[in-house]
């Protein structure tokens, strides 16, 4: 018989290097096609139904149907049918995600034949291929069959389906979807197409007429149910005056008939996470279950075939025809089947003790993490892999590879029996450190693809889209040999240049396998950690934290903030001991230039010592300055001789200036004028004497800006159109616009306008709109009168006149800054409460991403206004990305205001999957922290972060109030050292 074979798969056959790289998961999902296909009847109006839906809608749609109803058929023949990329998971032997990213590679982009490593848990993979290739010209259409959420579970981490699709893609999703789809389309349960595709299965099965109009009224149009209730009658399972009334009572009706163990039998298969070999059901059962099996395969229960081993040895593996048996036995039976998991478990653990090598064991180590998480933990023994399951995912490393480990890890992250934060947050950790490690290329695939391109779209577009992919390999050994391999193969095109760059690349890798990114990410996590312990008021929590930081600047920066810490709490000694322990030079120096002058105001002599310590030049001039600005309101004289004693030019300007300021506040006009005029750096001197003219009154000031005009005019230099804008705009500051103006005109050209733009701001400033006016009618420069624009928008804003300061914005000529300046009105008006005029100015806006940052901003006043109205703007005004930062954001503020309902409902229209941890960690830490359920709700959400390392450790760090909450800063500080040491394991 001819196979049954999908188009998008027989597409992946014309690519070698890219079919090996996904062979056993479409040959296992290949197996399930023929399988569904291969007595299917066709259902014609339904599938033309299917295409009209399709042609109609776009998007997201859920097949809505009934165990046993054909929806995973229906599939399958459109993938026949059509070059859709399709995805079974239930059937994928794993490694579901990159074949059904090949799919669409080998359809839609057949000059870039090249896997993205990162599509096999990172959804934004494959989103972004498909922003690549989408045409709404040529609609491409996704099929995924996802499985159910039961209590048999065959995946331990979520699908990384793409849902945030581009014009022109529509996803069809049968199964459990995280998110609300765009449409829904339910298979018929009673229609005339149905009821003629049930007569040809009655008709195909030979079943006699009398049985007929029985079998369809039980039926209720499942077909399912009609197949396997026939094949019974036949076998004189059934009695046809007795039939079952649905498609559960028929399998309870199945199951009754069973011995006890049989039963048993049913049950270890019910259990099993893929095809289980029959000598490992007989040694678990200690039965002989080949005649039991017989007889259920001849009743259609179960399937069974040969797995080659090697070309010497094969196993005979066997499952279940059709997922309702299992999802009905553990509906029904859960203490059976928890008892099943047990002793598969034990089983399991026992035989790889054994003979870990032996290839037949290849059940036991893909599916022991799983056993033993399904069943309960009093069953659990001491050799089982979550009892230490940091050795178990080495070993599964050594053993199965990265792709192993990772699937047990998230196994181990499932575990509902995890009850401390501690062993969640450590998993968690490791489960998305996996996820990036188990990203991989092959280096033929990669070169293959790379020369592929070259003949097709050029060499340096080609490589720069190859490396790119190539790029989300995590740094190591094995990325350096793929871009050796790359660089041979750009020489051997003669692209000798980029070559050599990538071998130093390689080289570079080889030298320093572990990039630096990683390092940072661990420690941003543990310095969230320590920074959660210096709010929780416990900073020698903080410094235990602070100790397992590599980076000796950030660690350093932690310190600091203990420093200041202590010292806002009144511990000086402490304060003074531990900046002085600080490693980091710089930040020492700044740490004891803090306690020196706290030291010094509370007249510890220390300080001075201290101060005299230090060797960074500006940190020391920072102390001397602060205390010289501490005497000032006692000792003008001592304070202007601590400043003139700096040993630098630079510096004493900077005091000198410091200490006019502060004597102009003081009013010692006279002292800040003196302290001005003894400024050596003349661009220094103008502009402080022209801050005094505005901070002090009468003659004194005069007097400033005199001397600051004499100063200005003696210029001649670069700094001088400078210096005479900002004295035009003090002219303007105190209402002499004219005044301002002639300055202004001593300039010309662009320094003119520039002079201009700062007098019609100034003037604002003073209260003189119309002033302001007719300078900007003057100006010629739009870059110039924007920017005034701007600036005076804002001062009416602050002023309350919002129509004036919306017409001000509106003037603006640039697009982009006419944006940004009318959204920063609009939040601003959001934050004065008038919600309705302020989502009037952002639905105004004509750049896209300015009213994304708007709605962002204004997310918490939008849902005290209306949380509905708030979620429709989504809808309304955005698209992809921004939409779902957006309901984020939304979620965060419903969240906070304890509307935990609507903001779970809000976060299941969230798309993109960072942004959905993002919205769900937020629910949780609405939660009560006492309450069990939290914890395993955290465990969920953590669980979609399994992204990568870098998106789990961000994800961690949003959880650090959550722990705190929950555990204190006691169990913050364990968890920084549990990180630490799993990292360097």
């Amino acid at each position: 018989m001819k196979p049954i074979l999908p188009c998008a798969f027989r597409a992946v056959e014309q690519f070698p290097e890219l079919y090996a790289a996904v062979a056993p998961a479409l040959r296992a999902q290949q197996a399930r096609v023929q399988s569904c296909l291969r007595s299917a009847i066709d259902r014609s109006v339904l599938r033309e139904a299917v295409l009209a839906t399709l042609r109609e809608q776009r998007g997201i749609i859920a097949l809505d149907a009934p165990i046993g109803s054909g929806a995973t058929t229906l599939v399958c023949q459109l993938a026949v049918l059509a070059e859709w990329p399709l995805w079974l998971a239930d059937d994928d032997d794993g490694n579901g995600a990159l074949a059904f990213y090949a799919q669409i590679v080998a359809t839609r982009r057949p000059n870039l034949p090249l896997l993205d490593p990162a599509a096999l848990t990172d959804p934004a993979a494959c989103e972004r291929l498909l922003h690549e290739v989408a045409d709404p010209k040529h609609p491409l259409v996704l099929l995924v069959s996802a499985p159910d959420r039961d209590r048999q579970p065959l995946r331990p981490l979520p699908l990384p389906l793409p849902f945030d699709l581009p014009p022109g893609v529509t996803l069809i999703v049968h199964g459990q979807l995280p998110i609300e789809p765009d449409a829904r389309l339910p298979l018929p349960t009673v229609d005339r197409a149905l009821l003629q595709t049930q007569m040809e299965l009655l008709d195909r099965r030979h079943c006699p007429p009398k049985w007929r109009e029985a079998l369809l009224n039980a039926a209720q149009g499942n077909l399912l149910y009609l197949s396997w209730a026939e094949r019974w009658l036949h076998l004189g399972l059934l009695d046809i005056s007795k039939l079952p009334s649905d498609l559960d009572r028929l399998l309870y009706h199945w199951w009754q008939t069973l011995t006890p163990s049989e039963q048993r039998l049913a049950m270890f298969l019910a259990t099993a996470g893929e095809p289980l070999p029959v000598t490992a059901l007989a040694a678990v059962s200690t039965e002989h279950p080949q005649l039991i099996l017989d007889r259920w395969e001849e009743q259609g229960l179960v399937h069974m075939h040969l797995w080659r081993v090697s070309d010497d040895d094969s196993l005979l593996l066997v499952r279940y025809a059709h997922r309702a048996l299992r999802l009905f036995l553990a509906h029904h039976f859960p203490d059976k089947i928890d008892i099943a998991h047990s002793e598969l478990a034990q089983w399991c653990a026992g035989q790889l003790r054994r003979n870990p090598l032996d290839p037949a064991n290849r059940y036991l180590g893909r599916q022991l993490a799983r056993h033993t998480v399904l069943c309960a933990p009093e069953r659990r023994s001491v050799d089982l892999p979550t009892a230490q399951p940091l050795a178990w995912l080495r070993e599964r490393e050594l053993r199965e590879g990265l792709t192993g480990a990772l699937r047990d890890a998230g196994w181990m992250l499932q575990d509902t029996t995890v009850t401390t934060p501690l062993t969640l947050t450590r998993m968690a950790a490791v489960t998305g450190t996996l996820a990036s490690r188990a990203r991989q290329l092959s280096g033929e695939l990669v070169t293959a693809s790379f020369l592929t391109a070259v003949n097709t779209s050029g060499r340096e577009g080609s490589l720069r889209r190859v490396t790119a992919i190539v790029e989300q390999l995590p740094d190591g050994v094995p990325k350096a040999a793929v871009l050796r391999q790359l660089g041979e193969a750009c020489y051997s095109v003669n692209m000798r240049s980029a070559a050599m760059r990538l071998l130093s690349r390689a080289l570079d890798l080889e030298a320093q396998p572990v990039s630096r990114a990683w390092r940072d990410a661990r420690d941003q996590m543990i310095e969230a950690l320590a920074t959660a312990c210096i709010e929780a008021h416990d900073p020698d929590q903080a410094l235990v934290c602070a100790e397992r930081i590599d980076l000796l600047e950030r660690r350093a920066h932690v310190e600091t903030l203990v420093v200041r810490y202590l010292l806002n709490n009144g511990q000086y000694d402490r304060a003074w001991r531990l900046a002085r322990s600080i490693l980091h030079e710089n930040r020492a120096a700044w740490a004891q230039a803090e306690v020196a002058v706290a030291l010094a105001r509370i007249a510890d002599p220390r300080g001075q010592m201290l101060l005299e310590e230090i060797r960074i030049e500006t940190a020391r001039a920072w102390a001397e300055i602060e205390l010289a600005c501490d005497l000032a309101l006692r000792d003008e004289d001592a304070a202007l001789q601590r400043i003139m004693a700096l040993p630098g030019q630079h510096q004493r300007d900077r005091g000198l200036a410091r200490l006019a300021r502060v004597f102009a506040l003081a009013e010692k006009d006279g002292d800040a004028l003196a302290a001005a005029e003894r400024i050596s750096s003349r661009e220094l001197r103008v502009t402080t004497l022209l801050e005094l003219r505005i901070l002090l009154q009468g003659l004194v000031a005069n007097l400033a800006t005199e001397r600051a005009t004499r100063e200005i005019d003696a210029l001649q230099g670069d700094d001088r159109p400078i210096l005479l804008a900002a004295l035009a705009a003090a002219h303007a500051a105190i209402g002499r616009r004219e005044r301002a103006l002639a300055i202004a005109h001593q300039l010309s050209g662009e320094e003119l306008e520039r002079a201009l733009s700062r007098v019609a701001v100034a003037c604002a400033q003073a209260g003189d709109y119309a002033g302001a006016q007719a300078v900007l009618a003057e100006m010629t420069d739009d870059d110039e009168r924007d920017w005034a624009r701007d600036e005076i928008a804002r001062q009416l804003a602050a002023a309350g006149n919002w129509e004036a300061a919306v017409a001000q914005a509106s003037a603006i000529v640039a697009p982009e800054q006419r944006a940004r300046t009318c959204a920063d009105l609009a939040i601003a008006r959001m934050r004065a409460g008038d919600v309705i005029n302020a989502i009037s100015l952002i639905r105004s806006l004509d750049v896209v991403g300015e009213q994304a940052r708007a709605l962002i901003v204004s997310a918490p006043h939008l849902v005290a206004a209306d949380a509905t109205l708030a979620d429709q703007l989504a809808d309304e005004l955005l698209t992809g990305e921004a939409r779902s930062r957006y309901r984020a954001a939304l979620v965060v503020a419903l969240a906070g205001k304890g509307q935990i309902a609507l903001a779970s409902r809000v976060a299941r229209r969230i798309r993109r999957r960072n942004e959905r941890v993002r919205a769900e960690l937020a629910i949780v830490a609405a939660l009560d922290p006492a309450d069990p359920l939290t914890l395993q709700r955290l465990a969920a959400t953590l669980r979609q972060a399994a992204i990568g390392r870098e998106e789990m450790f961000r994800a961690l760090e949003l959880t650090v109030p959550i722990l705190r909450r929950i555990g204190g800063t006691s169990l913050l500080a364990g968890i920084a050292a549990a990180i630490v040491a799993d990292d360097r394991a």
